[in-house]
Formats: structure tokens, sequence, C-alpha cells
């Protein structure tokens, strides 16, 4: 709910002052991973004299006498060629945060956040919203209305977060340590910079306070009855009719006003998913569109081109033909990539069968995406024979080593095709089934092959071909 709690939240400081849950906060920021803050304390250093700084934290917290240190900025490339800033807090100020999330994201989960808000929350995330996206639109909610927060983590205002914490926490010294850390400030080329907006991205913090700040528009859609789905600050709403699509669209623009934020016009748009496609969390949903044998109507789900294409730069980047490893270590630089970017994309499948155990019968097909997986099999394939080669690796030399280098060959030396794998996923697929099927899609590329090699007159099996073939050979053997 948005309306202030009858019974607000109090003694929540008190619940983080032991080292127990002092120590417990440090190990998720550890497994979390990340570098250090401007104090130069790692996860490393700080791990290895644990009880000493734990101990040491946790009387700055007894004698309130901790203070939030600015957080040290540095910027991380977007998918567009642009950069997004990151805040690193010290670890200190992230195993205090982490523990304040502890105390109070159970409370606000029980209580305040919506269904359909779905990210950075627990047992929620991609495949929740996905399943949401995929009810209301085989429901006939086709009017989407595709919206932008415009920089929505650098411009939430400082004084209407703490304004709405206020609502729910009674707490003074909690709401002191949040207001610490968002009036902290950055460092960045050596200068200390404060601002009275924005929540760092980087802060273990964050997202639950963009949550609760965003929790103010969820209950508002709510109140006037209308579909959404939310990931922190990415969303959809969802109507029956331009109309009613268009009411929500101003309904949205005069809340998110009231709460100091903007939409991002150009990224913003009303889709018809009668005729417009929509992208969201890197999945491409394509309009509706008559099935070809029997003319019902299907749509399809197929990751972004900007997701594939980034899988393909990973590949790459991984597959530098200047470094000489063995088979094996090409193998396991690739197959983490593979199995990460396979593992999310099957999300839509869980999704589907999610939404048909619920009793929805699903009209969504992801068959596009078999061909999607070939082609980049094929291209990891052909990165990885250039990169089995020591001496002078090429083009050409890859070309010849096809013969030999095959699909038996990388499953053979473990490998893992995505095409393979995301089947086997979604469908129990055998590897051996995989083989069969690659090897019956090779004789019938060829017999095309030597097909319109006859028509045109023309000898498939040339002595150049054949030496070629026996060339690959003996040069693998």
């Amino acid at each position: 709910m948005n309306q202030e709690w009858k019974f607000k939240l109090h003694s929540i400081y008190g619940q983080i002052l032991f080292d127990r849950k002092l120590i417990q906060s440090f190990e998720q920021v550890k497994a979390n991973k990340g570098a250090g803050g401007i104090d130069g304390e790692t996860i490393e250093s700080f791990d290895s004299k644990l009880e000493e700084n734990i101990m040491s934290l946790l009387n700055k917290l007894r004698t309130k006498t901790y203070q939030a240190q600015p957080v040290r900025r540095v910027y991380i490339p977007k998918k567009n060629g642009k950069k997004r800033p990151l805040g690193i807090p010290t670890i200190e100020d992230r195993i205090v945060q982490q523990s304040v999330v502890n105390v109070l994201q159970p409370k606000f989960e029980d209580n305040l956040f919506h269904n359909w808000s779905v990210g950075y929350r627990p047992n929620r995330g991609v495949e929740r919203a996905l399943q949401i996206i995929l009810w209301n639109i085989e429901q006939g909610y086709n009017y989407i209305y595709d919206c932008d927060i415009k920089g929505f983590f650098d411009n939430i205002p400082h004084k209407k977060l703490i304004g709405i914490l206020k609502k729910y926490i009674s707490d003074r010294t909690v709401l002191g340590l949040i207001e610490q850390w968002l009036k902290a400030g950055f460092m960045e080329e050596g200068k200390l910079i404060h601002l009275d907006y924005g929540t760092p991205q980087g802060g273990v913090i964050s997202p639950l306070l963009a949550n609760v700040y965003l929790n103010e528009m969820d209950w508002e859609w709510d109140l006037h009855g209308i579909r959404f789905v939310r990931y922190a600050d990415d969303f959809l709403l969802f109507a029956k009719s331009k109309e009613t699509i268009e009411k929500a669209a101003s309904l949205t623009k005069e809340k998110l006003a009231e709460l100091g934020l903007e939409i991002s016009k150009e990224k913003t748009k009303v889709v018809n998913f009668r005729k417009d496609d929509f992208d969201f969390l890197g999945f491409t949903f394509h309009h509706w569109r008559p099935r070809e044998k029997d003319n019902k109507p299907i749509f399809h789900v197929t990751p972004k081109k900007e997701s594939i294409k980034d899988f393909r730069m990973k590949i790459k980047e991984k597959t530098r033909k200047t470094l000489t490893l063995n088979k094996e270590e090409w193998i396991n630089r690739v197959n983490p990539i593979i199995r990460g970017k396979v593992n999310y994309y099957v999300t839509i499948i869980k999704a589907i069968k999610a939404n048909e155990e619920l009793g929805q019968k699903s009209r969504c097909t992801t068959r596009w995406m078999r061909n999607i997986f070939l082609s980049i099999d094929g291209y990891i394939r052909k990165r990885l024979r250039v990169a089995f080669i020591h001496k002078h690796p090429n083009q050409k030399k890859e070309q010849k080593m096809r013969y030999k280098w095959n699909n038996g060959f990388f499953v053979a030396i473990k490998l893992i095709p995505s095409f393979w794998l995301y089947l086997n996923k979604a469908y129990g697929y055998s590897l051996e089934e995989y083989l069969v099927e690659m090897k019956s899609k090779g004789k019938r590329k060829q017999q095309n092959a030597i097909k319109r090699a006859k028509e045109k007159g023309e000898e498939y099996f040339t002595p150049h071909r054949l030496q070629k073939m026996q060339n690959a050979w003996n040069a693998s053997s």
C-alpha cells in the first residue's frame, strides 16, 4: 500500500547490533564480490582480520560514531556504447547497508510491495516478469505502454525518498543512516561531489530504496485497476484498448512528476501488439501473426538482437587468436558464457510452462530461437577452429579444418552447444539426439549443394574439394 502504515517499523537499529549479524552481512557482501571503496579496504583484506574488523565496526555502531564514507565513482560500458556510473561504497558501509536490508526487506515483502513488482526481490525475478507479460497478452491486454524513466537512479530526490520512508519507519537512527548514505556523495578524480538526488547504483541498499520509491507508483496503478509489470525502473502497462492505455500513460506521467521523475520520451512508446513488437528484459516479443499450418494466431519470443550481439562479443573476447592454449583451456573459456546466456534465455520456456500449470493455454512459440542458436554455435566452432591452429591461424586454415573439427569432434572435447543446451533445459533433449539431428542437417545441406551443382551442370566432388577434405584430415591427425 502507498498509504501511511498505522503501525510503523521501530527498533530496527537495535536488531543489527550483534557481531554474528554483521558477520552474516559480510558473508553476503563477500558472496556478491566487487571492488573496494575509497579507503582501499578490499573484501580480502577485511576478511583477513574479520573478527577484529567486525568488533571495531560494532563498537562504532553501538557508540553511534559510525560515519558513512563517500562512494568511489567508476564507469562501466553499456551495450549502447555509453557508460553507466556506479558508486562503490566501502566494505564497512556495505556491511551496515546489508544489515539494514536484512531487517527491512522481509517486512516490506510481507506488508508493502506489490505482487507485480518483481525486480531485486527474493523469490521473484525475470521468470516472474515474463509470466506476467505472457499472461496479459494471452488475456487480450494487447495495448502496451513501454516506458523508460529518464536517469532513474541518478534523479531520485533525497528529500522525497526520506519522506516516503518516514511513512513506514519510525526508527530515527536508521533513517539517519539512510540519509547519511544518500548524502555521503562520491569521489571522482580526487574531488568530493555532493548531490541532493540519486541513489548510487552499486550500493547494497539502492535496489531496496528504489523499490520503496516506485512502490508509490505501483499502488497508484493498482488503485486505478491498471495491469502492469515492473522490474526496478523498467515497466510495462497493459490495456485492452488504445483509449485505456493512453489514460494509463497520462496517469503515469502525472505520478512520476509528483515523485520528481521524468519519462524518457525517445525510449517510451505505446505498442499495439496486433502489429508492433516490443522489447523487455533482453527479449523481443514479436506481434501476433497466423501460424503457417493452420492460420491460428501465435506470437514469437526471441532474445533481443543486442543480447545476441553481446553473446557473440563475449565469445570473441575469449577466443583471441593471439593466445596459445590447449583445446581444454579454450573450451573452459567459452563454456561458462554459453551456460550463462542459455540459462537466461530458457526463462521464457519456464514462464510459459508455469502459466500453463496455472491454466493459461499458451500461444507463444520460441521456435525462432533454434536458428539463432544454430548460427551462434557455428560462430563459436569457427572461432575455436582458428584458436586451435597455433601456427599462423587464419580463416582459410579454419575452413580446411571443418571436415575434421566438426560437431561430433567438439562434443567429444566437451564444448557445450547452445542449441543442444537450450533444448535440453526446455525439453530434455539429449546429446545423442543432438548429434543425430546435426548429422542429418549436414547430410541435407550436402545433398542440397549436390543438387544445385547438378542443376548448373557442375560436379560437386571435384578433385580440388576431395583434396581439401583429405588435407584437413591429414593436418589434424
